[in-house]
């Protein structure tokens, strides 16, 4: 099973989340993530960071491992944006990088106070799951030089002179509900589940259905302060996961990767 770190850019400097994934690179970590916020506000944090700022400057001095977003927010990111963003960070990490897109934060939720600072009501579940749905394939039509898609809510018409050729990245759909997760299996290359008291029952759920070939079941966890780094939970390796997401905090955490990056 690979272990990934995810960065938290809560009021983080740059200079330190780069610092930790170089630091990262140098250990048998499987990929480095950053999330996408753009306000610090719902952790009592004084900013936040872009996430494809980081990860352009995180690919620049790292050589080995996977990098990406997790998980951009659909309602808040067009399509075409997104593509060119997560292109761009191809062209400086070719053939490490990987995107997580999600649905957004549901409704009454600490993360959904972003989305009411923008004005931008939260839809019910079945919309965002239609958004996200519409989403993966106006990315897949922008991939393939398809110069329209008729969705009423992230299509385009006349579109050209996105990406660059690159392959699309592997996509990873963020889920906290079974209908989010049947987007992933219809349409993505992994599923990222946060870990919570329903974890169990949709990991099961989800080894019992027909998976495509190659797809990826991850699990992000929410690492407690002082915990040691890359010690998988037993729990995790009996359910079959194939990859552990780990919350690391640049501030607090440099020293336990570089000891990492020892061993």
């Amino acid at each position: 099973m690979d272990t990934d770190f995810v960065l938290n850019p809560f009021g983080a400097e740059l200079s330190d989340l780069v610092a930790i994934a170089r630091a990262a690179d140098a250990t048998g970590v499987g990929a480095v993530w950053v999330n996408d916020h753009f306000s610090g506000e719902m952790v009592g944090a004084p900013w936040s960071r872009d996430p494809f700022v980081c990860l352009g400057a995180i690919g620049v001095v790292t050589e080995r491992v996977d990098i990406g977003v997790l998980v951009a927010n659909v309602t808040n990111r067009h399509p075409a944006q997104l593509a060119s963003a997560i292109n761009s960070v191809q062209s400086l990490a070719p053939g490490r990088v990987r995107l997580g897109i999600g649905s957004g934060a549901a409704p009454g939720s600490r993360f959904a106070s972003e989305h009411d600072m923008l004005e931008k009501p939260l839809q019910s579940t079945d919309e965002r799951v239609r958004l996200l749905r519409e989403s993966i394939g106006s990315l897949n039509d922008i991939w393939a030089n398809v110069p329209s898609n008729p969705s009423t809510s992230v299509g385009f018409t006349g579109l050209s002179a996105v990406v660059d050729g690159s392959v699309m990245p592997r996509l990873t759909v963020g889920a906290s509900a079974w209908s989010t997760i049947e987007v992933a299996i219809d349409l993505a290359d992994g599923v990222n589940i946060r870990r919570t008291s329903r974890l169990h029952e949709q990991l099961e759920r989800l080894h019992a259905a027909e998976l495509p070939a190659g797809f990826e079941v991850s699990v992000l966890d929410m690492r407690a302060p002082g915990a040691p780094l890359g010690v998988v939970p037993d729990d995790l390796v009996d359910a079959g996961v194939d990859r552990y997401i780990v919350t690391v905090s640049p501030a607090d955490d440099l020293e336990a990767v570089v000891a990492m990056a020892r061993r």
